[in-house]
């Protein structure tokens, strides 16, 4: 898990050591506009737009828009035409190596790198195999698992997910089995017509820090056993320990409630907690659908797992 965190810390800082080009806005209260130009229309800023730093920005009356440049985020008030490259400069320039640093380079990265198929595509490149729940390869396995449930999963309800078999001899019956990865001993088996099956995994009583694995394999009235998945390794441990450490830093706790959000889905994805990391995501969007921000952000995170097919489906689901 270590490793998995430091490379993908590696990763994003990489990737802006250099500075940026534009700037990216975080969020707006009220109205700002944006002129590319000197005597150019003027475009309502919206949350995740990218700014020239040849621009100009004003608010209107009391409005104000948060924004991101090499790492800083900074708050733009006032009702004066202001330059961009002097709002930035007066920003100055964070610690890449802060919390806040690699919070908003990997909030700029992703948001960059959300916005079209090909993107989404060099970004799913460089992360594969990043997320893996422990296996090396699936080579010799016919049926997917969605990885949000490896790593660390929370004592509570999870959902298990699964794409259709490759061979298409349905219908099937499914069997998922969970084992204890020490002993081999299974847990639970449970069959199932669907590719999605929900456990209370408190109900089972598995040990917290113990690592356990969870495998699909198929089966057909007309072919007999078909189909099975590689085993997916996870732990049980509340997310509670990632949100007990952030309430230390003083970032987190001065940010808005969708800034507080973003980066909890941030620590639980740098921490393995995929499954509450996606959930997180999917609760921002559900309340706030046109935000292209969230929405890009979230593309990028279902490229990191690995799962590219439903990273574009986001793309194509966007709001025009």
């Amino acid at each position: 898990m270590r490793a998995t965190t430091i490379t993908i810390c590696f990763l994003f800082l990489q990737t802006f050591l250099n500075a940026q080009t534009d700037v990216l806005v975080l969020h707006v209260n009220g109205q700002v506009l944006y002129y590319a130009q000197t005597g150019a229309k003027p475009v309502p800023l919206y949350s995740g737009m990218h700014l020239g730093l040849t621009g100009r920005v004003r608010c209107k009356g009391a409005a104000t828009a948060k924004m991101v440049y090499n790492g800083k985020a900074f708050l733009v008030s006032g009702t004066k035409m202001r330059d961009v490259q002097d709002i930035v400069k007066s920003a100055g320039k964070a610690s890449q190596m802060s919390f806040t640093g690699r919070f908003f380079d990997f909030v700029t990265e992703s948001v960059k790198e959300g916005d079209n198929p090909e993107n989404v595509k060099k970004h799913h490149r460089k992360y594969m195999g990043k997320t893996r729940g422990g296996i090396k390869g699936f080579a010799g396995y016919t049926i997917t698992p969605l990885l949000f449930t490896t790593g660390q999963l929370p004592p509570a309800k999870v959902m298990f997910n699964w794409r259709p078999p490759i061979s298409g001899e349905g219908p099937y019956t499914f069997k998922l089995n969970v084992e204890n990865s020490d002993t081999i001993k299974t847990i639970a088996q449970i069959l199932v017509k669907d590719t999605v099956i929900t456990l209370d995994l408190e109900q089972l009583a598995l040990d917290l820090e113990k690592e356990y694995t969870w495998s699909v394999s198929s089966w057909s009235a007309s072919k007999g056993a078909l189909d099975k998945s590689p085993p997916i390794r996870f732990k049980i441990c509340p997310e509670s320990v990632v949100e007990q450490h952030l309430s230390h830093e003083p970032a987190f706790l001065s940010a808005e409630h969708i800034e507080q959000q973003l980066m909890l889905a941030y620590s639980l994805e740098e921490g393995s907690w995929y499954y509450v990391a996606n959930n997180t995501y999917k609760q921002l969007l559900d309340a706030d659908p046109n935000n292209v921000l969230l929405r890009r952000m979230y593309t990028t995170f279902l490229a990191r797992m690995e799962m590219l097919p439903e990273a574009n489906a986001m793309l194509l689901a966007a709001p025009k």
